[in-house]
This record gives C-alpha cells, structure tokens and sequence, in this order.
C-alpha cells in the first residue's frame, strides 16, 4: 500500500513538473532535470528486492542531509 502511494505521488508530482514547463517555458532546463530526478526516484520503488530498495533509501536519505549541510556551510560563508 504504502509503495503504491509513494508511486502514484512520484507520477503525479511528474505531471505537475511538466505542466509546469509547459506553462513556463523559461524554465524548462530546471523542469527536465526536476522530472528526470522525479522518475529516477520513483523507479527506485519498483525494485523488488527489499534490501536493495533499504539501501537506496539510505543513500538518498544522506545524500539530501548532506547536500542540506553543503548549502548551509555556502550561505553562511556567504557564497550564497
């Protein structure tokens, strides 16, 4: 259930991203890579093995803390 969910929330924040590019053509180069981010993602829940689909989780969970952590140490150094 909660895989079918997270699914269907990947497809439909893919449509909202494309019409989203559609609306505002000046930003397609961002909508694209915010799609094809959203797709890669998504796919990553279709894996059946479960330790696989553990550790791409895991992966993704440190990769989003430490970009988070690399874009406050560029703010405060004022970078940003």
């Amino acid at each position: 259930m909660i895989r079918e969910a997270i699914l269907f929330g990947g497809v439909l924040y893919i449509l909202i991203a494309a019409a989203q590019i559609i609306n505002r053509p000046p930003i397609w180069p961002e909508g694209i890579i915010v799609v094809l981010v959203l797709a890669i993602a998504t796919a990553g829940y279709l894996i059946n093995d479960e330790h696989r689909l553990h550790v791409s989780e895991i992966v993704a969970l440190w990769a989003a803390v430490l970009l988070f952590m690399v874009y406050a140490i560029l703010k405060f150094g004022g970078f940003l």
